[in-house]
């Protein structure tokens, strides 16, 4: 029998690559994407994937990919959607995203997801994964909601954590945190990003580690300067 995961946000980035290393590791594939376009133009490239549409800020597109979803065993979840607006609360110009729908997508959809499919993955004995960000450590001054979003999703899984422990559950929970991957949401910034198929294998390999934080690529460097400079390293980010 195929072991199954679920993939949000599967159609670019890294979550289109995670979708690709699954499915060549053997894995029966659940993947989303947030509108009908990308999901159609998905089923084309990668028709062995099974794609459901689910717009992350809407509440009832949620329920309904649970509902989709249905008795079908899960092994695996990894919250990878993800979008990052920059704003300037003091220089407010026109954007794209709602701190509404940009908290949605990184933080609150997450949450209830995971709360609507817990017993499933719980069953299974299974593994929850939640890509989260080096922002979310050493957050930078033009992202503060996703910056935000992203510290309170690593602060859920310190305390889901907590709970497996408290009730000696075999369920695991892995926290994943990227640094700067070059994907469309970080074009034009930055220098030094890593590819979304190398940060998918690094997930992937910690993930079969049962590893309770990934730390991706220039992460780790992050973490140790942290360690021993946390002022310095924090000033440095917040000119970003």
């Amino acid at each position: 029998m195929s072991t199954t995961v679920l993939i949000t946000g599967g159609t670019r980035g890294v979550g289109k690559a995670l979708v690709d290393l699954y499915l060549r590791h053997g894995f029966e594939v659940i993947a989303t994407g947030a509108s009908s376009t990308s999901v159609e133009q998905a089923k084309v490239n990668c028709p062995d994937v099974q794609w459901y549409c689910c717009d992350l800020t809407q509440r009832q597109e949620v329920s309904n990919l649970v509902q989709q979803i249905g008795t079908l065993p899960l092994k695996l979840v990894i919250h990878n959607a993800g979008v990052q607006q920059s704003r300037d609360f003091f220089q407010p110009k026109r954007e794209l995203l709602s701190i509404e729908d940009e908290t949605a997508i990184n933080f609150t959809s997450v949450i209830t997801l995971t709360k609507k499919l817990f017993s499933n993955i719980e069953q299974q004995s299974g593994t929850w994964v939640f890509v989260t960000s080096g922002l979310g450590i050493a957050p930078k001054q033009s992202s503060p909601v996703y910056c935000a979003n992203k510290a309170g999703l690593r602060a859920f899984c310190k305390s889901l954590n907590g709970q497996v422990k408290r009730h000696a559950s075999r369920v695991k929970v892995c926290e994943a945190i990227l640094p700067l991957v070059d994907t469309d949401m970080t074009r034009g910034r930055g220098t030094g990003k890593i590819s979304a198929t190398q940060a998918a294998q690094e997930i992937y390999d910690g993930v079969n580690k049962a590893k309770p934080e990934i730390q991706v690529g220039k992460v780790r460097l992050l973490m140790r300067a942290r360690a021993l400079f946390p002022n310095f390293i924090e000033n440095i980010m917040l000119k970003l």
